[in-house]
């Protein structure tokens, strides 16, 4: 089995908020979009990043998400995020392969330029998934 198969992401979005149940931690993904208008620049974004992840090895994982603007730039990069590997663990006992969901809500995200920014997902330093999201500066209307 090569590195490929033992990550495989189900999704990875960009959404206005993730509710996830406490009990089955199911997630709810509310508002899903790939595009931005605003009237003005600088914003502050609130925004939520969900994934689910696929895995089929007991290999501990450094998992972060970053958000780049048009020019490459680093608008954000968390931390590495945090969950139970023991969960993990005990799903490949049972199964094989174990799923990972996590979302993010973030807020007061920094978008200070207009066009394509790009969320990435990083598994141990190696992007595995992106996801565009577009900002459009909105002209006034001139009477």
């Amino acid at each position: 089995m090569s590195e490929e198969d033992e990550v495989q992401v189900s999704y990875f979005v960009i959404c206005d908020l993730v509710i996830t149940e406490e009990h089955t931690r199911k997630q709810s993904l509310i508002g899903i979009y790939s595009a931005l208008t605003t009237s003005q620049l600088p914003l502050h974004a609130n925004m939520a990043v969900a994934f689910s992840l696929r895995l089929q090895s007991a290999t501990p994982r450094r998992l972060r998400v970053r958000l780049l603007d048009p020019d490459g730039g680093t608008v954000l990069e968390t931390p590495d995020l945090p969950f139970e590997w023991q969960t993990v663990l005990h799903s490949l006992e049972r199964s094989a392969f174990a799923t990972i969901q996590i979302g993010l809500n973030l807020r007061m995200v920094p978008i200070t330029k207009a066009g394509v920014h790009v969320a990435g997902l990083l598994c141990d330093d190696r992007l595995i998934a992106s996801y565009p999201l577009q900002v459009f500066l909105q002209q006034p209307i001139s009477g």
